[in-house]
């Protein structure tokens, strides 16, 4: 299944290329095709391997819409080692039941995460906290939902 969406991604590129689309409004375009969990497994290796060990894959392969707050594949590496109940805990702690789009996160906002944990939003000027942590530049829509990078993982 894998090797069909990648077959299918090369197509799309070389057809923007052809037409004179950007690359980046292209990937954009095919991962709103996809799972966020097939997004994740393209894109994003160490936090793929961690769902499947913790078992959240069914969740975000789902038809249900859900957020996912991913932080830098280097502080997940620490994760590796964890027990799959642990990394279960961890990372449920970095998904929001629902769509929000960056503008949706309301300052002093408190947004209860899978885990059952709070996360509170902080609102500045040009960016957003959530917990402290800077939600980053990328944000990618999947067909149930969005993935926004972190600078940092959520203390849980």
């Amino acid at each position: 299944m894998r090797g069909l969406y990648l077959r299918l991604y090369r197509k799309l590129v070389a057809l923007a290329l052809l037409v004179g689309w950007s690359q980046p409004m292209l990937a954009q375009e095919a991962a709103k095709r996809l799972t966020l969990m097939q997004y994740v497994m393209q894109e994003r290796p160490v936090l793929a391997e961690l769902i499947t060990k913790s078992g959240l894959t069914p969740i975000l392969s789902g038809d249900a819409p859900y957020t996912m707050l991913a932080p830098p594949e280097a502080a997940l590496e620490e994760l590796k080692n964890l027990p799959p109940v642990r990394i279960r805990a961890v990372l449920s702690g970095h998904i929001l039941e629902g769509l929000y789009q960056e503008k949706d996160f309301k300052d002093g906002a408190t947004l209860e995460t899978l885990a059952h944990t709070n996360v509170t939003v902080c609102r500045k000027k040009d960016y957003t906290l959530l917990d402290g942590v800077r939600i980053g530049g990328e944000h990618t829509q999947a067909k149930n939902g969005v993935v926004h990078s972190l600078s940092g993982k959520l203390d849980l």
